[in-house]
């Protein structure tokens, strides 16, 4: 079965390969959705990541619709642009859009080049309504391996967040670097990622990165559905223990809810067979509860 290997120095946040990307990243991922948030002032975001940089965590995840993101980070990498693996998404259906996308985050996070650029949630049929056309010369895939070949963007990823299985042709087409997927110990039991897809991304050495390791954001609280700091270390331990997994990631609203998901990542260990039992029979109850709350799993 395929390890990822760690490396990591005493008190620092390991550290490991995003697949064939020759990059060790930090096992954790700062997701930026939150700090786009308009009520959240840039200067708490200048801290987040000030600070999150200080401790080496070196990804950072973003998107042109989460609000005021792109900009806010744009500001605050200035001079510091080389010390994370950016991450931004295309989420349109044709060649000409995802190129004028890419264009408008490289203005707004203000640099000349993105480390990846996903193809955002190709699992949505709403939005990639045709697969042979996203894929394919007048489609997204079209401009992201344009832009790759420009150096404005140096990989390609896609995201899913559900219909795992609609992941697997872009995965299929040799594009795709980076595969970004729902995972935790609760939604293993109603998409599986782990056992419907992931399998595909390990064969092709693909780097995965696990979103929604809380859960995702409760509505309309918008917080995380799991919340307790026993489940959280749990869910984390389980995510970064899943063969494949490169980094895992955590959306962040302050400097004590990334204090809190470094600490976690510092202490990472895998879960034990007892430890793995037990999460498996709490998943497969709370998946009962919880049902298949993204949309449909086929």
């Amino acid at each position: 079965m395929l390890r990822t290997p760690l490396m990591a120095a005493a008190g620092e946040i390991p550290r490991r390969r995003l697949g064939a990307i020759d990059f060790q990243a930090s096992i954790l991922g700062i997701g930026a959705q939150y700090l786009g948030d308009p009520a959240i002032p840039q200067s708490t975001v200048d801290r987040v990541i000030g600070e999150a940089l200080d401790n080496g965590v070196n990804y950072i995840d973003t998107a042109p619709p989460y609000h005021q993101s792109e900009e806010k980070l744009g500001r605050v990498l200035k001079g510091r642009r080389d010390k994370v693996f950016l991450v931004s998404k295309v989420e349109t259906l044709t060649r000409g859009d995802a190129a004028y996308q890419i264009e408008d985050s490289l203005r707004k996070l203000q640099t000349d080049y993105i480390d990846c650029v996903h193809l955002h949630n190709i699992s949505r049929e709403d939005r990639f309504p045709d697969l042979n056309k996203a894929l394919g010369p007048t489609g997204p895939m079209a401009a992201l391996l344009d832009a790759k070949k420009k150096g404005l963007i140096r990989h390609i990823g896609c995201t899913s967040h559900l219909k795992p299985a609609r992941a697997l042709p872009a995965i299929e087409s040799g594009n795709i670097e980076l595969f970004m997927c729902v995972l935790n110990y609760v939604e293993r039991h109603i998409y599986g990622y782990e056992s419907k897809v992931l399998p595909e991304a390990r064969k092709r050495n693909i780097g995965v990165i696990a979103m929604k390791v809380l859960g995702g954001p409760t509505q309309p609280a918008g917080r995380a559905r799991i919340t307790s700091p026993e489940e959280y270390s749990a869910n984390v331990r389980y995510v970064l223990g899943i063969p494949g997994v490169s980094v895992a990631l955590i959306g962040v609203r302050s400097v004590d809810e990334l204090r809190q998901a470094m600490a976690v990542a510092r202490d990472y260990r895998p879960l034990t067979e007892v430890e793995m039992t037990q999460v498996t029979e709490r998943g497969e109850s709370v998946a009962r509860q919880w049902g298949p709350l993204r949309g449909p799993v086929a």
